[in-house]
């Protein structure tokens, strides 16, 4: 089973310093903002930082009454109601943010991470958009906006984001492992394989790009080299997938004994995983235990009645144990379930 992307998905609360250190927030009081709102402003900011975030809200609140053009205190504010889990409010923030100062390129960055956590993807990716239109040295918004675009398939588009984003930030291991991903989805498993090494050279304690490297490797069928790296990522990290995943490329090996160990590892971590069961029912079937084989297959379907391969499985099972009837019975459910090569097992059935 091969994992899939991994986001680093985390929300930037950048706040703007204190305003007296910065000349863009000093404005005079011809411009709206008075001493009394920039000094509410700076207590919100130090409020934020002792997480007394009702007290921020509140100081947020007394700045923009007093100056309702403070771009900055909108923004601030959004930061604090993101992290009181407010992301709505956020947004609405955000966008009055944008609407005082276009040129902010955090405030869209932010904004386009609070509309992903709510499911809004096409809302986001415009927003990740605009932030690199405001600063295309943002590798960020490159990133997140190559996450969306793996999401919905769009490879090429990925790839294309992910360098960019490696391009402004060198040492961006969660860029290679994602542009791998990618690259993987393409059947370019060389290529994903080199960003993978990359992603783990960059940051050795990426569990889940060992587990990726160790998936391209499979592809390619360099089955040791597979193992070791699953090997290092049980190491740093055991999972059930990456015990699932070790056992499926020993299984590749001719493993089976190995591969049944991991199987088994997989299922104690996650006793409700029906993959796992299923993959060990076909270890125990080349080790020529059909009956085991057939409790594996048995505890897959049980977790998972819509398992079409494991109806596959365990009509080859039932038949060399010579339950004929019991065999056609499960290939034709996994025929039922969009598994066509059931179809080359029913023509033995009456």
């Amino acid at each position: 089973m091969m994992s899939k992307l991994f986001l680093s998905f985390t929300f930037f609360a950048l706040l703007f310093l204190n305003a007296k250190s910065q000349d863009t927030v000093k404005v005079s009081t011809l411009a709206g903002l008075d001493n009394n709102a920039e000094k509410f402003y700076n207590s919100g900011i130090s409020k934020f930082a002792s997480k007394n975030f009702q007290g921020a809200i509140a100081d947020f609140n007394q700045a923009i009454t007093m100056n309702p053009k403070f771009d900055k205190a909108f923004y601030n504010r959004g930061i604090v109601k993101l992290e009181m889990k407010d992301v709505k409010g956020a947004i609405d923030d955000y966008s009055q943010a944008i609407t005082l100062n276009d040129s902010c390129s955090t405030c869209y960055f932010s904004r386009a991470q609070a509309k992903y956590s709510l499911g809004d993807k096409a809302g986001a990716a415009t927003d990740y958009s605009s932030t690199i239109q405001k600063n295309p040295n943002h590798a960020q918004a490159y990133y997140y906006r190559g996450g969306i675009m793996f999401e919905q398939k769009e490879y090429k588009s990925a790839v294309t984001d992910f360098d960019n984003a490696i391009r402004l930030k060198p040492d961006y291991a969660y860029a290679y492992n994602d542009r791998g991903s990618a690259k993987r989805e393409m059947e370019d498993y060389d290529g994903a394989a080199a960003d993978y090494k990359k992603a783990t050279e960059l940051k050795p304690d990426l569990a889940f790009a060992y587990t990726n490297l160790g998936s391209a490797l499979r592809k390619k069928e360099d089955f040791k080299a597979a193992i070791s790296a699953y090997d290092q990522a049980i190491k740093i990290k055991a999972t059930y997938l990456s015990y699932n995943n070790r056992g499926s490329a020993r299984y590749d090996a001719e493993d089976f004994k190995g591969a049944i160990e991991d199987f088994t590892s997989a299922i104690k971590l996650k006793s409700d995983y029906s993959i796992a069961y299923n993959n060990r029912g076909a270890a125990k079937f080349k080790l020529k235990d059909y009956k085991g084989a057939i409790e594996d297959y048995d505890k897959a379907i049980q977790l998972n009645i819509q398992y079409g391969y494991a109806y596959l499985n365990r009509g080859m099972a039932k038949e060399l144990i010579r339950d004929q009837q019991g065999a056609c019975k499960d290939w034709q459910q996994a025929v039922t379930l969009g598994i066509e090569h059931g179809k080359t097992y029913l023509q033995d059935c009456k």
